[in-house]
């Protein structure tokens, strides 16, 4: 078993660690990492007692990130990678001087555990393309939580994956050991694999974050161009795995407006794994019950809300058909199977192949839904295809397709380009984005342009952004969303946001500043029909975690068409521009009990507003945790309140 060294061995390790120090001052650490190949069993205890991990060198050189950006790590890291014909082990040891104060709450999957639990957490870039990749992370309890993800962009968790881990608490920290099939990863068939790898631990209750690679603040672990590489000089064996899920419902339901009715339902979903790079998904009488509902919320504006995708059929592979920049979604998968007023419409079946071949990438998907009420059986296909350009970028196109039985027909057409780097004015990020799109309905395509070019700078002490953005009057994407305005607007939107460290404050991280945000709207005519100006005079984030801000804002909305805010409550046609104040406080999750507040006070159209937020969670241990929330709106319009 891997205990730490004490005695005479600590001091030869102090001192090899200071000739070392001095040896990287004259060459770069290496970032690559081989694997063990193994032949013997590793039994997934998170003991790390086989003679396997201890003929491993592991790789410890971690550096700060958090909270003091370089700086040697307080405790102790080291992690082991062992591989046989099925797996990739990784074998986890966590020193800590004070193993009674470790942060373990959590013990679901998928749970949070960032920011919030002491945790180990590893990305792979099987393709090596610096686009996408794999997230797994674990805690002292073997709370798991993994999902795909594209490079700078949060993981899709919903990504269900077969791995396994298993961790233990010990009387030097925690440890963990971790068992990753190779028949979950997709990886190109070649004689060798070099994956990207990089991997970070965080002390929680220290708020010290340790990165093997990509520790400066303006880096992160899912910079995919920051990491190591993980390189295995063999071929790896080939999986066609086939899943099956077959569903059998019986009972009875009752719809509004209908009889109580008997109900029988049968059917399946397949996964097949096709190649390695290829994946194929059929589903035949789709069934959605055990998707979780809805969180209701109350909408006070005339713009629809969007509800995020809970379908497993949907969110496999989500990230190659996603199209999304901005306010414009151009395929939302909720606009099949489920009606505009949420109510289900009957899937007959559909298919679903996605392929990773080189430098491109490549989603197809149809469906057929039956007729329902006033909702005709209908088709809904999507294309899309993505190029690699450079080192992080791509460029992409998009088609879709609705046709249903009443001889309706919406097609839209689109491409798009992201361009990453993070070498901007040497080592930071910077990012391009545009798109242009169109659509065609019952045949015609006059006036439906859509299109738009956004610059971002997403750094540590400067985040800004400006975009721009047109949407033609006739542009209709049907299997798409349109954030906040209707088509026919110009958009113009910028945001700066200043977030110094000062050292002279000892409990503060960041100071969080936003001298200015602006969102414009006008009609094809240039006139102004919506803004929103926003200024933070102050707000911080602390050492803990805990984030508070204060916020002054304006708005102003012309209403072309009177609408009804609550039931009989109108607002009529004509301009409204009013004031008011925000502030919000959110407590660090670590805690035993962790509070959210948000409060706004002042003017409503023309009326007033209220509001008030308020979420509280209590974790007792790992076993239990109790939460609770109350939205509260106090709005008069007119005289009506």
């Amino acid at each position: 078993m891997i205990y730490p060294l004490n005695g005479q061995k600590n001091l030869k390790i102090i001192l090899t660690v200071a000739l070392f120090s001095l040896f990287l001052s004259a060459k770069e650490v290496s970032s690559q990492i081989k694997p063990e190949l193994i032949e013997s069993k590793i039994k997934l205890d998170g003991l790390l007692d086989e003679f396997a991990w201890g003929k491993v060198e592991p790789v410890s050189d971690f550096t700060q990130s958090e909270l003091i950006e370089g700086a040697a790590p307080t405790e102790k890291t080291e992690v082991r990678f062992l591989y046989d014909e099925y797996n990739l082990y990784i074998g986890i040891v966590c020193y800590d001087s004070e193993p009674d104060k470790i942060v373990h709450k959590e013990l679901k999957r998928d749970g949070v555990l960032y920011r919030t639990e002491d945790n180990f957490t590893m990305v792979l870039d099987t393709y090596h393309d610096k686009r996408n990749g794999y997230y797994f992370a674990v805690n002292a309890n073997g709370s798991q939580y993994a999902g795909t993800f594209q490079t700078h962009e949060p993981p899709n968790t919903e990504w269900d994956g077969i791995w396994d881990v298993s961790s233990r608490i010990t009387d030097f920290g925690w440890t963990s050991e971790i068992v990753i099939p190779f028949k979950t990863l997709r990886f190109p068939n070649t004689n060798e694999q070099i994956w990207g790898i990089n991997f970070r631990r965080q002390i929680q209750r220290k708020n010290e974050e340790l990165m093997w690679r990509a520790w400066r603040r303006d880096d992160d672990l899912l910079h995919l161009s920051k990491g190591g590489t993980l390189h295995i000089a063999r071929p790896l064996k080939q999986s066609r795995q086939l899943d099956l899920k077959p569903y059998l419902i019986g009972g009875v339901e009752k719809e509004q407006d209908q009889n109580l009715n008997d109900t029988f339902k049968y059917g399946l979903d397949l996964r097949y794994g096709v190649t390695s790079n290829t994946t194929l998904v059929l589903t035949a009488n789709t069934d959605f019950a055990q998707i979780e509902s809805d969180r209701e919320t109350i909408n006070l504006t005339r713009y629809d809300i969007s509800y995020p995708e809970k379908r497993d059929f949907f969110l496999e592979g989500s990230e190659i058909f996603k199209y999304s920049q901005g306010m414009t979604n151009l395929f939302y998968s909720r606009r099949i199977g489920i009606s505009p007023e949420r109510e289900s419409i009957p899937v007959l079946g559909g298919a679903k192949l996605t392929q990773k071949t080189g430098s491109y990438t490549m989603g197809l998907l149809t469906m057929q839904t039956d007729e329902k009420n006033n909702y005709p059986s209908a088709n809904y296909s999507v294309m899309r295809i993505k190029k690699d350009i450079f080192e992080q970028s791509y460029i992409g196109f998009i088609a879709t397709s609705i046709l249903d039985t009443d001889g309706h027909d919406n097609q839209v057409y689109g491409t798009d380009v992201i361009f990453k780097t993070d070498t901007f004015f040497g080592d930071k990020n910077f990012e391009i984005q545009s798109y242009l799109t169109g659509s065609v309905t019952d045949g015609s395509f006059d006036d439906s342009m859509a299109g738009r070019i956004y610059f971002n700078f997403p750094n540590d002490l400067v985040n800004a952004y400006i975009l721009y953005h047109a949407l033609g009057p006739n542009f209709n994407p049907e299997m798409g969303f349109i954030r906040g305005k209707k088509p026919g607007v110009h958009q113009y939107m910028a945001r700066f946001e200043y977030t110094p460290r000062p050292s002279s404050l000892p409990f503060i991280k960041k100071l969080d500043f936003e001298p200015f945000m602006f969102n414009y709207y006008t009609d094809m005519s240039r006139k102004l029909i919506a803004r929103t100006t926003e200024f933070r005079p102050f707000g911080f984030i602390t050492n803990s975690d805990d984030e508070f801000g204060f916020n002054i804002k304006n708005e102003y909305d012309y209403v072309e068409e009177a609408f009804t805010m609550f039931e009989d409550v109108i607002i009529p046609i004509g301009g409204y521009e009013w004031w008011f104040y925000e502030m919000d406080f959110d407590s660090s999750r670590s805690r035993p009990i962790a509070l959210e507040l948000k409060t706004r006070w002042g003017d409503f159209y023309n009326g007033t507003r209220n509001n008030f937020d308020v979420e509280c969670t209590f974790k007792s241990n790992m076993h239990y945790a109790l939460s609770a929330d109350v939205k509260y709106n106090n709005i008069t319009i007119g005289n009506r309140k």
